[in-house]
């Protein structure tokens, strides 16, 4: 249950659709394995897998929705080989050369011809709406995950308006002040940055390295910005940031999740409840350290 990537969409109006009626929008975009011609599906599924048949799973001021995607796996190195072979078979037989319209054209009937037989890649992404907060958390590895959870949300619901988070001041900026004056508001550096330099393109990463050692610092001096930069907050999460306020390899503190076992669950639906509940109060209070070291734009 416990997210390991967070990216934040501030919500810019109130979210005022009932878990109920969420749940009924979504049951006309539920998800559906490929078929034999498909190259892709998308839908969304109970949050809680196979222990629930809701499409939505909620708890006082949090609502969670999960977005399954399967695609066929087709190598382009397979299709070029089998293209070059059905190619050559034709100037053998025919004595003729092979344009490049027909040669699309024979791709894409290559591209049908083994789609029955491709191997399929299953990913589901969760996200949860923070009514009160009016925020989206969305637990996705990128921003085009990211993306396509919400367009199917806003497709569901007719309408979505809701924008990334973003610091008055480049993240960058931030980041690079906390590397050489130290971080506030409860966060500590970790052992792994990465450096960027824009006017060459220069990129240093820094792993399990002290990061005020002069070595590093140098490369600040130098010009350079820092782009990713791991960090602990209160001992209660730590993770990486990136520039565009991603944050990525989430790890929850011991103490963290001790508090969601303490109440000792009976069932798989009743453990997800407890870590969902523990899990959004901590974001919570991360969510707000994070807005008021970054001085999110409203």
């Amino acid at each position: 249950m416990w997210f390991k990537n967070l990216r934040l969409y501030r919500l810019t109006e109130a979210f005022n659709t009932t878990a109920d009626e969420l749940n009924e929008r979504l049951s006309a975009h539920t998800f559906s394995p490929c078929g034999k011609l498909d190259l892709k599906r998308q839908g969304f599924v109970p949050p809680l897998g196979r222990h629930s048949e809701l499409l939505v799973h909620a708890i006082p001021g949090y609502i969670m929705v999960a977005l399954k995607k399967q695609e066929k796996i087709l190598p382009g190195g397979v299709i070029r080989e089998a293209l070059e072979e059905k190619i050559q078979h034709i100037s053998e037989q025919e004595g003729r050369r092979v344009t490049r319209k027909e040669r699309d054209g024979l791709k894409d009937e290559l591209i049908f011809e083994l789609l029955p037989k491709a191997f399929v890649k299953n990913a589901t992404d969760f996200a949860y709406i923070a009514t009160t907060q009016n925020y989206i958390v969305v637990n996705a590895g990128s921003a085009g995950r990211a993306e396509d959870l919400l367009s199917a949300l806003r497709e569901a619901l007719g309408t979505l308006p809701c924008v990334p988070v973003k610091p008055k001041a480049p993240a960058t900026q931030i980041l690079t002040r906390w590397l050489l004056d130290m971080p506030e508001r409860g966060f500590e550096l970790g052992e792994e940055c990465e450096l960027t330099a824009a006017k060459d393109e220069r990129i240093v990463r820094c792993k399990k390295q002290d990061l005020t050692a002069d070595e590093v610092l140098n490369h600040i001096h130098s010009g350079m910005v820092v782009s990713k930069l791991a960090f602990n907050w209160k001992e209660i999460v730590s993770g990486v940031i990136e520039d565009d306020l991603a944050i990525k390899r989430l790890r929850f503190g011991d103490e963290i999740k001790d508090k969601a076992d303490d109440s000792h669950p009976e069932t798989a639906a009743e453990q997800f409840d407890t870590e969902f509940a523990v899990m959004t109060l901590e974001i919570k209070s991360f969510i707000e350290a994070l807005e008021q070291a970054f001085d999110f734009e409203a």
